[in-house]
């Protein structure tokens, strides 16, 4: 008997540890599970619902609009001004007929012409056409393109601005009809300045050509004489020399 009882006191002990063993794992594993499904924390430190100190936050850029109940609009008291909607108590704005902006738009001083406006136009200049005119005629016509050309670009700022849907093929056109007319007057003045270089260097190796500037730039050396005929074979050549000059001397300088 002395030694079952032995044995028992053994077997409780033995239960005695292994429920405490068990009761320690339960509590480490209670510990475990409790780090792995506590809730993250958030991000950042500041209070959820605290004030910013900028008082413009929330402001619009745009539409100057503040957040409403942030931002507290200085009012001085004054009525704001209100728009006129009468016609007749609108301000009657006087300019001068003959200011220099007027040349930024067409006879009839409109901002948007019709399209039967922009298509009454002729045709470009050609070059055969411009080689006859004089070089204050090709300078006079030159900035009457530029001024041309600035009435259409301000017509297309307001076509732009305004996009009533029409218009823009015969601007177009327009444009380029005055474009060709000044890449012929370019043509015609590059010819003139090649026809001038070439020119210079014939007179360099005429010796009848002064090119120095100090004096006539022609000054013949000798004259076509006949001496066996003497004062008379030059007396008949001074007659015919007019007859030349007013027949085929004359139609040579419309050729040119």
């Amino acid at each position: 008997m002395r030694g079952l009882g032995n044995t028992t006191t053994a077997l409780r002990d033995l239960a005695a540890l292994l429920a405490r063993g068990h009761a320690q794992h339960k509590e480490g594993a209670n510990a475990i599970r409790s780090l792995i499904h506590t809730p993250s924390r958030s991000f950042h430190t500041s209070h959820q619902y605290a004030i910013p100190r900028n008082r413009s936050r929330g402001a619009s850029a745009l539409r100057r609009q503040p957040y409403p109940g942030r931002v507290s609009l200085q009012y001085l008291g004054d009525d704001l001004p209100q728009p006129v909607t009468d016609p007749s108590k609108h301000t009657e704005v006087v300019t001068s007929p003959n200011h220099g902006l007027w040349g930024f738009f067409n006879k009839e001083r409109v901002s948007i012409p019709t399209p039967e406006e922009d298509h009454r136009h002729g045709r470009a200049w050609a070059v055969e056409e411009l080689r006859h005119k004089s070089w204050d005629d090709l300078h006079k016509l030159w900035w009457a393109c530029v001024k041309e050309r600035n009435i259409l670009a301000t017509q297309q700022l307001e076509r732009e601005r305004v996009k009533p849907g029409y218009g823009e093929s015969e601007a177009y056109t327009r444009n380029r009809l005055v474009r060709d007319t000044q890449r012929a007057i370019k043509h015609a003045l590059t010819e003139r300045y090649y026809a001038w270089q070439e020119a210079l260097k014939v007179a360099e190796l005429d010796s009848d050509i002064d090119l120095s500037g100090k004096g006539p730039a022609y000054n013949p050396q000798t004259l076509d004489v006949d001496p066996s005929t003497g004062a008379e074979a030059l007396s008949s050549t001074d007659e015919a020399v007019p007859e030349l000059e007013s027949g085929a001397k004359g139609d040579r300088r419309l050729e040119l």
